[in-house]
This record gives structure tokens, C-alpha cells and sequence, in this order.
């Protein structure tokens, strides 16, 4: 891909910038999955609190991971 009609515009910024956007995104939904699951289990107690706890803490250290490499990367 070039030049859009040779404006020395680069799409490939927009792409990258776009792709950071959405990563973004979805780490503010792994944080606000993190959050549910915290109200869930102090409201619910139904003997899977701990394993819920973690799944959704890792959820979010893989999405805060995710981000933070295409940071570098991209």
C-alpha cells in the first residue's frame, strides 16, 4: 500500500493507531469483567468463588500483557 493519492498520508498509522484503540478497549472490558466477578462472588457464594477470582485476574494480566506488547510492537 502506497500513498492515498500521493498526500504523503501513510494508512499504515491509522491501522496501527486503530488496532491500539480496540486493544484498548478490550483491556477496559477485561478490567470491568475483573469487577463483575468481584461483586458477583461477594454477592453469591456458591463454592466457586476462588477459581471464578482467578480465571478473571489472569483474564485481565493477559489483556494488560496483550496491550502493552503491540505498545512495543507496533
Amino acid at each position: 500500500m502506497g500513498n492515498i493519492l500521493a498526500t504523503g498520508f501513510n494508512e499504515w498509522i491509522l491501522i496501527k493507531a486503530l488496532a491500539l484503540v480496540i486493544l484498548g478497549m478490550y483491556l477496559v472490558f477485561a478490567f470491568v469483567i475483573t469487577r463483575q466477578v468481584k461483586v458477583m462472588t461477594d454477592t453469591l457464594h456458591l463454592g466457586f468463588e476462588t477459581p471464578a477470582k482467578t480465571l478473571s485476574y489472569f483474564h485481565l494480566a493477559f489483556a494488560v500483557f496483550v496491550f502493552l506488547a503491540a505498545l512495543v510492537i507496533l
